[in-house]
């Protein structure tokens, strides 16, 4: 071992044994300058090729480390990350970043071993559609020290985002299910328009002509579909993650029970079913079984 590693170690008093036993980090060596001026730098750089070549060659993997880098004003989160020759989705997990946005943040934690971490205390969005899609998989479960006290993890060596995670962490888990349709009513309190009742609206409504084909905002699995007095025809799409999409006020409906959908893929057509004063789509997003802002999650 180099005296830079004996050194490294020595500050960090961090070593993560591959089996599966905890890591804990009292300090985490700094990051100063992302070049070859620093040695920290230099011992980062050694530490993802030790771990390529590992890899490649299937000998051991090297023990992994965690940095500190404190962020400049002009930093982002790509540009740090091809700095660093890693892939991004290693520096926000670890990082629990839920978007690209480095706001508010002074510093971040540097992995020296690419991969994805993935809390086990899902809080974002995008924490929970990583842990639905990869529930079924197991492997290493480590801890990383806080300045709030240490958090578990489950670490994928290696591995990088999925797409539906990429897509979610881009902000583009939803795509717009009426393009061009024209946003009438919000989410939230409002007078209903047919009843006149001050009513809390749990989605969203978008005027367009009657015909007007309506899009799955996401792939996923048909769950419901049917006709309710005052949603008329409608259809609730499952997604990972425990989302769920519904459209309502359909003229007709081009999808069954069961059916595995697409991202964009035509479920049915607006029209005026239910309690309406109109043609339009009401769209909703639940996650959970609580309904959230659509307007504030598609693109």
């Amino acid at each position: 071992m180099s005296l830079l590693r004996r050194r490294s170690v020595a500050i960090a008093a961090a070593l993560l044994t591959w089996g599966g036993v905890g890591f804990l980090q009292a300090e985490y060596p700094l990051i100063r300058t992302l070049d070859r001026s620093d040695p920290l730098f230099l011992q980062h750089q050694s530490d993802i090729q030790r771990f390529y070549r590992s890899a490649s060659s299937g000998g051991d993997p090297p023990e992994l480390l965690i940095y500190r880098y404190d962020l400049g004003e002009h930093d982002t989160l790509f540009a740090i990350a091809a700095r660093l020759s890693m892939p991004y989705s290693a520096i926000a997990s670890l990082n629990r970043l839920p978007d690209p946005s480095l706001d508010g943040r002074t510093s971040i934690l540097v992995p020296g071993v690419p991969g994805i971490y993935l809390s086990l205390s899902p809080a974002s969005d995008l924490e929970f559609i990583m842990h639905d899609l990869r529930r079924e998989r197991r492997t290493q479960v480590l801890s990383v020290a806080a300045p709030n006290g240490s958090h578990p993890f489950r670490f994928y060596p290696g591995e990088d985002f999925l797409p539906e995670e990429r897509t979610a962490f881009l902000g583009m888990a939803f795509r717009h299910p009426l393009p061009n349709g024209r946003l009438t009513s919000s989410y939230g309190p409002r007078v209903n328009p047919v009843t006149a009742r001050y009513t809390f609206h749990r989605g969203a409504d978008y005027a367009a002509p009657a015909g007007t084909p309506v899009l799955a905002a996401r792939g996923g699995r048909v769950t419901r579909t049917g006709y309710d007095d005052i949603l008329g025809n409608y259809v609730v799409v499952d997604h990972s993650g425990g989302f769920q999409t519904l459209y309502g006020h359909l003229q007709s409906v081009h999808v069954s029970l069961n059916d595995e959908v697409r991202s964009g893929m035509i479920l049915g057509r607006v029209g005026s079913s239910g309690l309406v004063t109109g043609a339009h789509l009401h769209f909703e997003i639940r996650h959970n079984g609580r309904t959230r802002d659509p307007e504030t999650m598609i693109r």
